[in-house]
């Protein structure tokens, strides 16, 4: 097994390259989208430090994000060559997490994480990836957020650039606010952990300040709470008569399009790998067996609900919006608590493969509660069904990592082969969905 996993991964590596590169050159238009317009025209208006000042103290506290992004919207192929470099970023930082423990090499962790990531609903990835404003905004931070917590996890010995490099990007990280809300508590409690162990080194408290002090610049800008009163006017009226039960509604209502979704083949790959790694497993039968049937339940859904079914059922049925009228209608909540509950279930499932290793059951377990958490908490925003795709971009991606893990634990519990084929069959759907994205 060593043998075959020291060998695919230098075709992996040329696979994933390859992949990014006709995605940027072929599959994204150079047309603007959307704010892609707006910030083109900022710099006829202002300077660069006028329009840093106007947007600190009337919109957001993103300085480092916006001073980039209303620079390179002028530049898209600028822009398509760092954004494939921090898609790579994202898929290298995501398999060094996602491999400590395992046999897996780095270069096979990051091919298999490029995989997983592709096989997220195409609105989440469009959203947050393939779109100039909106991959700076999330991928970019995202990327850097999940690289500048490889020292913490990992645990290494590393050179003073390659931590200057960790600390620059989690300052970077920190400016995106909703990753902020996750990335700050994880970093702690990372720095928390490591400094038990008696292992924290003057660089890990050192990021963690960097981080703590960018994410206060970015989260105390004036121009946050003037944002959140327009967003709540333009988007949603009466975002403040909704009490907290209707906000956690709102954000359970998220979770279930994110993951009812039919294209996200992504949510049936993680299903399907833990309804493959349940059964062998030494937990009691009836636990197996509450757990088996509703991942069962949830992949025979993906399947009958693909798209091309006229219709798109499950979508349909679900409402756009899970508040004001739309509670009154029992077939709506009772729909939407169903797929949270299946969600909960898929979460409690994929832990519990990695019984009795009760240590790293926590740590997948702490993985995917963040995922959903921080997709979750866009119920408290006026714009959660605005940006809830973009989030669920974060979500996804937890689940990708876990999703790593569960391909690095089939060989040990099915041996070698088994591994490479449920591999390739993770490759082939991953190529459709690249075919998809730089072709049509």
């Amino acid at each position: 097994m060593k043998a075959w996993l020291r060998s695919w991964p230098a075709l992996g590596w040329a696979w994933m390259l390859a992949s990014i590169v006709c995605i940027h050159a072929f599959g994204i238009s150079l047309a603007p989208v959307a704010d892609d317009g707006y910030f083109a025209q900022m710099l006829s208006r202002y300077t660069l430090a006028q329009y840093l000042d106007h947007r600190y103290h009337t919109w957001t506290g993103r300085l480092p994000i916006e001073a980039v992004l209303v620079v390179i919207v002028h530049h898209p192929w600028l822009w398509r060559a760092c954004n494939s470099a921090m898609l790579v970023l994202l898929c290298v930082a995501s398999g060094r997490l996602a491999r400590v423990g395992t046999e897996l090499s780095r270069s096979g962790a990051a091919v298999l994480a490029f995989m997983l990531v592709m096989l997220m609903t195409p609105q989440a990835i469009f959203e947050s990836a393939w779109w100039l404003t909106g991959s700076l905004n999330y991928l970019w931070p995202i990327a850097l957020g999940l690289w500048s917590l490889v020292p913490l996890v990992e645990g290494g010995a590393y050179r003073w650039p390659q931590r200057l490099g960790f600390v620059l990007a989690a300052a970077w990280a920190a400016y995106c606010d909703q990753l902020a809300l996750v990335l700050v508590p994880l970093s702690l409690g990372l720095l928390a952990r490591r400094g038990w162990q008696r292992r924290a080194t003057a660089w890990d408290v050192v990021q963690a300040v960097v981080l703590c002090a960018n994410a206060a610049v970015a989260l105390g800008a004036p121009g946050n709470a003037r944002r959140f009163l327009e967003e709540q006017g333009m988007r949603f009226p009466n975002f403040a008569d909704q009490d907290v039960l209707e906000k956690l509604r709102i954000g359970l209502g998220l979770i279930a399009r994110a993951l009812a979704d039919p294209r996200a083949y992504l949510v049936g790959v993680v299903a399907a790998l833990a309804l493959l790694l349940l059964w062998p497993s030494p937990l009691s039968r009836l636990v197996k067996a509450v757990l088996g049937l509703v991942l069962a339940t949830l992949l025979v859904q993906l399947v009958l609900f693909v798209p091309g079914v006229p219709g798109d059922p499950l979508q349909l049925w679900l409402p756009r919006r899970l508040d004001g009228d739309a509670v009154a209608f029992g077939r709506h909540y009772l729909l939407s608590a169903w797929l949270a509950f299946s969600a909960g279930c898929l979460v409690i499932a994929c832990a519990c493969c990695f019984w009795p290793r009760p240590g790293e059951v926590l740590r997948m377990l702490g993985v995917l509660l963040l995922g959903l958490a921080s997709l979750g908490m866009m119920g408290f925003s006026p714009t959660a069904y605005l940006s809830g795709m973009r989030i669920a971009f974060l979500c996804l991606l937890c689940l990708a990592i876990v999703g790593v893990r569960l391909l690095a634990r089939v060989p040990q519990v099915y041996g070698p082969r088994m591994q490479q084929g449920v591999v390739g069959l993770v490759a082939a759907l991953a190529c459709w969905r690249i075919a998809f994205s730089a072709l049509l």
